[in-house]
């Protein structure tokens, strides 16, 4: 049995829901559902009852449960005490796909020559998969958007700071503008980046709460992509600031928005963690970096 899946089961037990669950995990609910279910069958019982609308453990899940708490408690720990014996020169991090859009190159760049001996390993990663590798101590640290994390459980140190414009074609009747209020876009076609991204999220909510549902036309991880469709006027896009300048396409205008709309480029790590000697001094070269 997996400790992912014991972290899986512990989540929809916890929200009553699986699509609370899997927004928490960042996951797609099917994906969360299909889990679920391979954990049962795994086990030969049922623990969920799913025949309410509100999901509700069986008898096996309640005795599970117990089970699965004490389970992870003791992995955390386990981990934990290990971490003492991890080479000191090792630093494992993992980041969205964004390092060069916001200078997180150059500030390893220039950690790796101030520590030469530090064997650092970076991978980067679609958001939805960091916070649980991140909680199982697959990575020391992470670099992650600060929206939607609970800083409760965990240290975050604040790397950049970015905003939504309004991507527009150059041909776009509203290119004109000094800004853009979302309520204007209401009838608008979203290009957008693909659901289950930090960004996604944040334009839906953000459309929500200017009092519409955006329109999706298209969506892709692909910032070029997205700017390709912007350009060819199949619609509009909301895109950070930043992540346009650096990829700027000569059809299309990022236009402010009259709302802020912030993301903040944190790195972060568990609370409950110990840092090695290694990710211990990245974090405070981080942290101490002028910016």
């Amino acid at each position: 049995m997996e400790m992912k899946l014991v972290n899986y089961f512990l989540a929809v037990a916890e929200f009553g829901s699986f699509s609370v669950a899997a927004d928490r995990l960042y996951i797609s609910q099917s994906s969360l559902s299909k889990q679920i279910m391979a954990l049962e069958k795994e086990l030969g019982v049922a623990l969920f009852d799913r025949s309410k609308r509100n999901i509700t453990l069986t008898e096996a899940g309640e005795t599970f449960r117990k089970h699965a708490d004490r389970l992870n408690d003791e992995y955390k720990a386990l981990l934990s005490s290990l971490m003492e014996y991890k080479s000191a020169a090792s630093l494992s991090i993992v980041a969205i796909p964004v390092i060069a859009q916001y200078g997180i190159t150059s500030y390893i760049a220039q950690f790796q020559s101030a520590y030469p001996n530090s064997q650092l390993m970076l991978e980067e990663r679609e958001a939805a998969t960091i916070l649980p590798a991140l909680n199982n101590h697959q990575f020391d640290l992470a670099f992650i958007r600060d929206n939607y994390l609970d800083t409760e459980q965990y240290h975050t140190l604040e790397v950049n700071k970015d905003k939504f414009v309004v991507a527009l074609s150059v041909k776009h009747p509203l290119a004109v503008r000094v800004s853009i209020s979302l309520s204007e876009l209401a009838n608008e076609n979203f290009i957008m980046f693909d659901k289950g991204t930090i960004v996604h999220e944040l334009a839906v909510d953000a459309c929500h709460k200017a009092g519409f549902e955006p329109r999706n036309f298209y969506a892709s991880l692909r910032v070029e992509s997205i700017l390709g469709l912007v350009a060819s006027q199949s619609g509009i896009a909301l895109v950070m600031e930043k992540i346009f300048q650096y990829h700027k396409h000569p059809e299309v205008i990022a236009i402010p928005l009259a709302e802020i709309v912030e993301s903040k480029i944190i790195l972060a790590y568990p609370k409950d963690k110990k840092l090695t000697v290694s990710a211990r001094n990245f974090w405070e070269f981080i942290r101490d970096y002028p910016r």
